[in-house]
């Protein structure tokens, strides 16, 4: 279910419903101690219902996915791919119009270069540790995630580093990557399309 994701209501209720269900959790016990004395019958329902509507918040944001919690997840499975060096499984979430950006440079390696540096990642590729990803849906069949995450290169270097990557829904209702930017490496640095040539 590709529910839109970005405003304020859906991201504190279907994405991020801890604080709210706090709030909710608070009022009922705030409800329970305040009319146990002065509506003995109505404190245990009224605390009851505001601690069922938390539960209730929290099972129906792990039941329902957004787009952009989708977007996060495909942007995770992506990674955790090229990382492992499967090509077969990178292809899948890719756009065959592939756009690659370097900073603010547009690589010369099309969708098929870019699937053949993947089958050699490991040696470049110690480990990758994600530390953060989030989507958005930007429009009706397109979508953005962005992702911060620490590469430990071959030569035992921790290296944080951001990217970009711009999705697109096609006609059987898969998200593909349209345009893939890698937009930082090192601390707050842009790299250049030197760092990645054919």
């Amino acid at each position: 279910m590709d529910l839109p994701s970005g405003s304020p209501l859906i991201a504190n209720t279907l994405e991020s419903p801890w604080f709210l269900a706090a709030l909710l959790l608070i009022a009922g016990g705030i409800a329970w101690f305040g009319f146990r004395y002065r509506f003995p019958r109505r404190a245990p329902m009224a605390a009851g219902a505001l601690v069922a509507a938390a539960l209730g918040l929290v099972a129906l944001a792990a039941l329902v996915e957004t787009t952009g919690e989708r977007l996060a997840r495909e942007t995770r499975s992506l990674v955790a791919a090229a990382v492992a060096g499967d090509a077969t499984a990178v292809g899948e979430l890719l756009d065959n119009d592939l756009v690659l950006r370097v900073g603010r440079d547009k690589s010369s390696l099309d969708k098929a270069d870019l699937l053949d540096r993947i089958k050699g990642i490991k040696a470049l590729v110690q480990s990758n540790n994600v530390r953060e990803t989030r989507g958005v849906r930007t429009g009706s069949e397109t979508g953005e995630s962005v992702l911060a995450q620490t590469t430990t290169t071959a030569m035992g270097q921790p290296t944080p580093n951001e990217w970009r990557f711009r999705w697109r829904k096609d006609a059987g209702g898969h998200w593909r990557v349209v345009e893939m930017i890698w937009e930082k490496w090192g601390f707050n640095d842009v790299p250049n399309a030197a760092m990645l040539r054919n």
